[in-house]
């Protein structure tokens, strides 16, 4: 992962969390690691970062439709 790409990841996980402020951070990591269909030890940054975005996107187009971002641990 380049520089570049892991200042976007960092940017990514940082936007995340202003959405779910109550998250601790290594609640927010294991979520996104899980979405990444990956245990936390083993997920890629790269796979975390496509992770992220995906969820980004998906709470986007819920907040759009006036309905809650999705919940996990």
């Amino acid at each position: 992962m380049t520089e570049l790409e892991r200042a976007d990841l960092f940017a990514a996980l940082a936007e995340l969390s202003s959405r779910y402020p109550h998250w601790r951070v290594g609640q927010l990591v294991a979520n996104v690691a899980g979405w990444a269909d990956a245990e936390v030890w083993d997920v890629d940054d790269e796979q975390l970062r496509a992770a992220v975005r995906q969820q980004l996107r998906q709470d986007g187009a819920d907040f759009k439709n006036g309905a809650s971002p999705s919940r996990c641990i």
